[in-house]
């Protein structure tokens, strides 16, 4: 067998592994804060509606057609609360585009690259902002809650439920960012979220940040539809609604929360409840083992290990190379692109240019840019090939590879 040969097929790959509590918890989990979260808002954006519809009439207001208009430009502007307060609107403001900066940078977990086409790429150009967004969204929410607690003039923050998704807001991102730290297999974190919205369900990994992240999603999920926050921060003053009142609306969310609340408080524990019992089991950790010899040993080793820590594989390697002089035989990345190497349609390996390269795959399946071929080579020398001796690689790069294969 040389280096290139994927033989192998999808039947040898072993059986997907039977879904266990915490995932099945969490899928169910998640279906009912979004069909939560949708029949909410449905209810808050038609009441929305009807106000603006019946709102008396003012001079120069317009007609019902120019509000909606004026409604939509708050939205993308917050042109009321930039006339109203100038220190709101940044703070809002911040707010408002880091949060919508990354719920795009999310969309890259539940949707698939063949299903945008080209648009796969705006994408991934998308990510780096998404990133900054998830720094800027905790500071701007503090700042801007702080700002509706300490002064009273122009607080549009009135009910527990308000609150309650300002905390929420906080907590997710700084969670999200701590997450990145011990390198969840994304890989594995899409496919769980494909699975969700193709209704074809596979195991989520029991990192226990993640799985605290994605409860406080889902809870924020649940908490909105009680909350007047988000549309009252763009709609407040063109709806003139304050937190005095509408206190029917108050008294109407109380009777439905009181309705509700056994339910919700089943549906938001017993997640907590069923991991309690299952325990969680975070993801392996490169600092607690010797890099060298994981890297020398990785083919026997499972392979969410590489998906998770290679980038500190390579910043160890790179080190240890440019920095320490300490160059052995195979240490570069040659190495790596010729044991994984693809093959095209005529048997030569393919560069980093084709979609079916080795790195790209996961790269662009995760919405992620790859810079390291900008400089190195992507495909191996004859002379490198040369170099490595034949051996079988581990059972699922055999079963991507064939995989890969098959599709072209």
């Amino acid at each position: 067998m040389d280096d290139f040969d994927v033989s192998g097929s999808a039947a040898a790959a072993p059986a997907l592994p039977a879904l266990t509590d915490i995932s099945i918890a969490y899928a169910l989990f998640t279906y009912f804060a979004f069909a939560f979260l949708a029949i909410g808002l449905t209810v808050q954006m038609v009441r929305v509606l009807r106000q603006m519809k019946k709102a008396p009439a003012r001079e120069q207001s317009g007609s019902f057609v120019g509000r909606l208009f004026r409604a939509g430009t708050d939205i993308l502007l917050l042109r009321t609360t930039f006339f109203a307060d100038r220190w709101a609107w940044i703070f809002g403001a911040a707010f408002y585009f880091s949060l919508i900066l990354i719920l795009i940078r999310h969309l890259r977990y539940f949707l698939q690259p063949a299903w945008l086409g080209p648009l796969w790429m705006l994408l991934e150009l998308e990510q780096p902002f998404g990133f900054y967004g998830g720094l800027v969204l905790p500071a701007a929410c503090a700042a801007w809650w702080g700002r509706q607690v300490f002064l009273k003039e122009g607080r549009i923050i009135s009910s527990w439920a308000d609150h309650a998704v300002m905390l929420l807001l906080v907590a997710i991102p700084v969670v999200g960012f701590l997450n990145t730290t011990v390198h969840t297999d994304v890989i594995a974190v899409k496919a769980f979220a494909i699975g969700l919205v193709t209704f074809s369900w596979v195991n989520l990994p029991t990192d226990p940040l993640l799985l605290i992240h994605l409860w406080l999603v889902a809870a924020l999920m649940i908490a909105v539809p009680f909350s007047r926050l988000l549309l009252l921060l763009p709609f407040g003053k063109l709806l003139n609604m304050k937190p005095t009142e509408h206190s029917g609306n108050i008294r109407r969310r109380t009777l439905i929360l009181r309705s509700l609340g056994p339910v919700l408080a089943v549906v938001l524990l017993a997640p907590v409840a069923v991991v309690a019992r299952h325990g969680m089991t975070q993801g392996f950790h490169p600092a607690a083992v010797d890099m060298a010899s994981l890297v020398a040993d990785h083919r026997s080793d499972d392979n969410t290990v590489m998906i998770r820590n290679h980038p500190k594989f390579l910043f160890s390697h790179r080190t240890a190379v440019l920095h320490a002089g300490a160059i052995t035989p195979g240490d570069n990345i040659e190495r790596c692109v010729t044991c994984h190497a693809v093959k095209d349609a005529s048997g030569q390996p393919v560069s980093s240019d084709d979609p079916t390269h080795f790195c790209r795959g996961c790269h662009i399946k995760a919405a992620v840019t790859i810079d390291c071929f900008e400089c190195h080579q992507s495909k191996p020398t004859p002379q490198g090939q040369a170099m490595l001796l034949p051996r079988d690689r581990f059972p699922a790069v055999v079963h991507q590879q064939a995989e890969r294969t098959a599709a072209r």
